[in-house]
Formats: C-alpha cells, sequence, structure tokens
C-alpha cells in the first residue's frame, strides 16, 4: 500500500493549526497606551490606548477619555458604571482600580456577532492586572520640565496583556459614551 506525502503532510499541518488555533487564550493586548497630566491644575489628565482583540479575527481600536485630576480619588473616572465607547463603538473601556495615571487597572469590553454562533451578539468581559511601572517594567512614568507628568508604554511584540474573563451571548447594553467628568476652570 503506497502512502500519500503530500496528503499526510497536509493532514498534520490542518491538525496543528486546528490545535493551536484552540489553545490560544481568549484575551485583549494593548500594545501602545500614554497618560499625560498637564502642569496646569485645572486641566484634565488623559489617557490613551490602542486595544486588540485577540481571539475576534485582531479587531484593533483606540480608546481615550480625560478627566480631572482634583477627583482622582473618587469617582471622576471611568468606572464599570458608565463604560467609555472606544472609536470603534463596539468597543468599551473602564478602570476597575485607579490610584494615579502611573497605577492603575483597565478592563474592557467587546460586542461582536460570530457567525457559527448565530445572530445573538458576543460580549467578552477582560479584566486587566495592575497596570504600572513596577509590574511593567517597559512603562516609563516621567516629569517634564513644565511639570507635566506621565506615563508611556510600546511594546508591540509584548504587549500589556488583559484576559478575557467572561462571555455573554446576549444583546449588548446600549448607552455606552464618552466620559465628561466635571471640568474645571
Amino acid at each position: 500500500m503506497k502512502l500519500n506525502l503530500s496528503c499526510l503532510s497536509f493532514a498534520v499541518v490542518l491538525s496543528t493549526l486546528l490545535l493551536v488555533k484552540t489553545t490560544v487564550a481568549w484575551q485583549f493586548n494593548i500594545p501602545r497606551l500614554h497618560t499625560l497630566q498637564p502642569a496646569d491644575p485645572t486641566a484634565n489628565a488623559t489617557v490613551r490606548f490602542t486595544v486588540i482583540d485577540v481571539h475576534d479575527n485582531r479587531t484593533t481600536t483606540h480608546c481615550s477619555s480625560s478627566f480631572s485630576e482634583s477627583t482622582w480619588n473618587s469617582t471622576n473616572y471611568p468606572t464599570g458604571g458608565s463604560p467609555i465607547a472606544c472609536r470603534d463603538p463596539h468597543f468599551g473601556w473602564y478602570f476597575s482600580a485607579f490610584s494615579s495615571l502611573g497605577n492603575f487597572s483597565i478592563n474592557i469590553i467587546h460586542t461582536y456577532i460570530d457567525p457559527a454562533v448565530g445572530p445573538t451578539p458576543q460580549t467578552l468581559f477582560g479584566t486587566g492586572d495592575p497596570i504600572n511601572e513596577a509590574l511593567i517594567p517597559q512603562l516609563t512614568c516621567y516629569v517634564l520640565q513644565t511639570g507635566a507628568y506621565g506615563c508611556a508604554f510600546a511594546e508591540p511584540r509584548y504587549p500589556i496583556v488583559v484576559p478575557v474573563t467572561s462571555v455573554v451571548a446576549k444583546p449588548a447594553e446600549r448607552g455606552w459614551k464618552r466620559f465628561e467628568g466635571p471640568r474645571r476652570g
């Protein structure tokens, strides 16, 4: 009995690809992040980052928000009660913990339709670990000569990972918005 090596090679490659595809963890990646608090005490702090949904065909979007520095330790920053819409409105985010622009945790939400599942939207929820210089050495925080304070991270090959902690198949909640905290000045 002759064995067709090209068919056998194809079967091995296909089974390896299927194994790799099914063992990839569901996660969001943040390859770029920047925070900034201007020296002007009446100016708002800003958080900007890029997020990639590794599960959903590597969908990428940009997220950002501004909020008042004077109330960092209260609830005047994006929290779970009012997620912020990203540039792609199927993504939202909020802080699960916040102490400063150099020490916080981000949660990410992504709603999409998976044709393999059907017309009901799938919503992925990711819960991030703390983001700070002690835990993420590539995060660089700085104070400029102007007195502005910020942090930057840009490591596309080694992104900050936000694991998907739950998946819900139900219509998405509406009402994600741009965060509009109180303004001073």
